[in-house]
């Protein structure tokens, strides 16, 4: 019998399956599969607010371990590109990291 565990790793790998891409990651020989999102981040200062859009890349724990500094190249024209994790990745409850980018020039 499989436990919730197992299905939510399942789950998990079937979303990156369908919605993501290829990527050369630093440090790394063999490509992992990573989710590029865009996410909207809230900065206050006093009583102004303001919202600007960043970029997080998903990577999922059982790939690897990313770190701060490391290298995501990304191939496919849609999301094509160089980023660099920018701030310390932080690990979800499905055992995703999320990894905070800036893109490379």
């Amino acid at each position: 019998m499989v436990g919730f565990p197992e299905h939510r790793r399942a789950l998990t790998n079937a979303a990156f399956a369908t919605f993501g891409e290829d990527a050369a990651w630093s440090g790394r020989a063999q490509p992992v599969r990573v989710r590029v999102r865009g996410k909207d981040e809230d900065d206050r200062f006093g009583s102004v607010s303001l919202a600007r859009r960043t970029v997080v890349v998903l990577v999922r724990s059982w790939e690897l371990t990313p770190a701060q500094g490391d290298i995501v190249t990304i191939a496919n024209p849609v999301v094509a590109g160089s980023w660099r994790v920018k701030a310390r990745p932080m690990r979800d409850g499905k055992g995703v990291w999320v990894c905070a980018v800036e893109e490379v020039e």
